[in-house]
């Protein structure tokens, strides 16, 4: 109280190490939970006692009961600056498996594995595990929750069982809609891993077809209509058909409803994409109102930028925050050189480049395969 009535400000030196640690017992139970993992890991680098320390906060992640305070523990650790986390998922995997815990804890203990992972790919073992733990569970809401972190196991961190746990959960009705979309989400990915057109062809069309089976079951499902709008422009337009004109207001409708929408829900804030990023499927789709023609190259450059951005992932490492991108294959990083060089062509800051030079750039620019005297 008397730090209250000074500055109206707690400080980290008013919990020294010694008093936390002998109040550890209680307080790792408690809705302070969180608080005390914050206080000890912003005096990490001065504690005397780092195996008191750990003990303290890992049996806090097994058998802490508040879900308020299991996030905010689990946020801090994946954002702090430590070197080893082997106790702290050690903890958590033993929590993912703990019958006797609310699910909507242990849903939290698998989105923490995952965050490790991120990390540190040795990670991405146990939070599969804690997927898989979860898929026969009868929770709507956690299963919804499994959904996002089992296609960033796939997208980020190339886990093998990730698209059969989704299609697993297409089958629950209350998150069908949730896994149909995500599993559009990983076609586009595994798409953009392709290392030939035809294989990304094939992928793209089978993520239209996931977002129409979302869109066709849900009674609105904006983010489902854009992306089958997206993802079926393109693979039109990379087997050389012509996509028909699209309703570019209604894209943007739907695109503006996402924004404003969908918001993270607690403890989901490092999920989101930078702020406003699917607003930019706007302009790279408005030529398809019908009123020119799209090189397909440098359609797919842009859609691959877009995607990058939408479906990255915060990670915090050192203090320093980034998004995390999907991985790409050569071909797409290859493709998207080339497109976004021949949509610079196409555009109106070309005029200084002379005609030798120009034919001299297209001749470069050619998409492997493609018959000479095509540009």
């Amino acid at each position: 109280m008397n730090a209250l009535e000074v500055d109206g400000a707690l400080k980290v030196d008013d919990f020294p190490e010694s008093e936390l640690l002998a109040a550890a017992e209680g307080i790792v139970s408690s809705a302070l939970f969180g608080d005390f993992v914050e206080l000890l890991l912003e005096q990490w680098s001065d504690l005397d006692d780092h195996r008191a320390a750990v003990k303290a906060i890992c049996a806090g992640l097994k058998r802490n009961g508040n879900r308020e305070a299991f996030i905010h523990a689990v946020d801090a650790l994946a954002e702090a600056e430590l070197d080893d986390f082997a106790s702290f998922a050690g903890a958590l995997d033993a929590r993912t498996g703990d019958d006797g815990t609310s699910l909507h804890i242990r849903v939290e203990a698998v989105a923490g594995l995952v965050r490790f992972a991120l990390r540190e790919p040795r990670w991405t073992t146990y939070a599969g595990a804690g997927v898989l733990r979860l898929l026969e569970e009868e929770d709507d809401w956690v299963k919804a929750k499994l959904c996002r972190l089992t296609s960033i196991l796939h997208d980020q961190l190339a886990w093998d069982q990730a698209v059969k746990s989704l299609e697993s959960l297409t089958i629950c009705s209350a998150c069908a809609t949730e896994a149909r979309q995500e599993l559009g989400f990983v076609e586009m990915a595994s798409a953009f891993k392709s290392d030939d057109v035809a294989s990304m062809s094939v992928h793209l069309a089978q993520a239209a077809a996931w977002f129409g089976q979302c869109a066709a079951a849900a009674e609105d499902a904006p983010r489902a209509r854009m992306y089958g709008t997206v993802v079926g422009a393109l693979a039109q337009s990379l087997q050389a058909q012509t996509p028909g004109a699209l309703d570019v207001d209604s894209l943007a409708d739907d695109a503006q409803w996402v924004v404003h929408y969908s918001q993270p829900r607690a403890g989901a804030a490092w999920l989101a994409p930078p702020a406003e990023a699917e607003l930019e499927w706007i302009p790279l789709l408005a030529p398809y109102d019908g009123s020119s023609t799209v090189d397909p190259l440098s359609l797919l450059a842009s859609a691959v930028q877009v995607f990058e951005k939408v479906r990255s992932v915060q990670v915090i490492i050192k203090g320093r925050r980034e998004f995390r991108v999907p991985r790409l294959s050569g071909l797409t990083k290859r493709a998207r050189e080339i497109g976004l060089a021949r949509a610079w062509l196409r555009s109106g800051a070309t005029a200084h480049v002379s005609a030798e030079g120009r034919a001299r750039l297209e001749a470069l620019l050619k998409p492997p395969g493609e018959p000479p005297g095509k540009h």
